[in-house]
């Protein structure tokens, strides 16, 4: 899923159902398959492997002479919020794969996004000329699953409105960022660095994208970080213009609050 190719059946709510069942202790591939897809009710599923494998890949969990059990710290699994924050955390390690490919281009384009198809799965030609690998409409379809549910975007029928304010209060709160400090734009983005290298991948242009724009000015409204430009400050970042913005195109210092 993250590693390679997307698939629709690995979405994170069976991700997370299987380590809550992995948390009680080590169990069988068998006895969790069943578990998971009771024989009983004869709908002849075959999604095990493909969510038991997105969550190998991401290492919550490991496979040892066919018994699971939960890698990670138990906190981790407490709640889907938790797992999504330790994933998010983690993403760099699978720049290589599918889903941080895409992301990274989803975002590349801006609100150009918008002139494209708005049914998510017809864009697959798209991303497969911007990332240089196959993308197929099952692979967007099944990212659309994963960038809603990691703070990507907003899920809207079959599209995702860019907007990355979920995932950067993850990763602010992963790199413990000192409350009611103001820091630097460059301080703070090589704070989230490289987790938020996934959107954020040039730091020298100083100029964050539609998506993540929209993102910082979402934790600004809802006082969760303060966004300000403060005049003669020589790191100087634009934001992405928005009318409803016309007074915030730039901003050189960034408070955790």
């Amino acid at each position: 899923m993250f590693k390679e190719k997307m698939v629709t059946t690995a979405i994170p709510e069976r991700v997370y159902a299987l380590c809550k069942i992995v948390e009680k202790g080590p169990i069988s591939l068998s006895e969790l398959k069943d578990k998971m897809e009771p024989e009983f009710l004869g709908n002849g599923s075959v999604y095990f492997n493909d969510y038991k494998n997105a969550a190998q890949e991401l290492e919550l969990i490991s496979v040892s002479d066919d018994q699971i059990q939960l890698a990670v710290d138990p906190k981790v699994i407490k709640n889907i919020s938790n797992m999504r924050i330790y994933i998010n955390s983690h993403l760099e390690k699978y720049n290589t794969g599918q889903f941080y490919k895409v992301t990274n281009a989803y975002y590349e384009k801006d609100a150009a996004i918008f002139k494209e198809d708005k049914n998510i799965a017809n864009l697959g030609p798209l991303f497969t000329e911007m990332t240089g690998m196959p993308v197929d409409a099952v692979a967007m379809r099944a990212w659309r699953f994963w960038a809603s549910f990691l703070g990507f975007g907003y899920l809207q029928d079959m599209f995702i409105i860019p907007n990355a304010c979920v995932f950067l209060e993850d990763v602010i709160l992963s790199a413990d960022l000192e409350k009611k400090k103001m820091y630097t734009v460059s301080e703070f983005v090589n704070a989230i660095s490289p987790m938020a290298n996934i959107i954020i991948p040039d730091a020298a242009s100083k100029r964050f994208s539609y998506g993540v724009s929209n993102g910082l000015r979402a934790l600004h409204d809802s006082g969760k970080i303060k966004l300000e430009h403060i005049m003669d400050q020589m790191d100087m970042w634009a934001l992405y213009p928005l009318k409803s913005y016309s007074n915030d195109s730039t901003v050189t210092h960034i408070t955790i609050l």
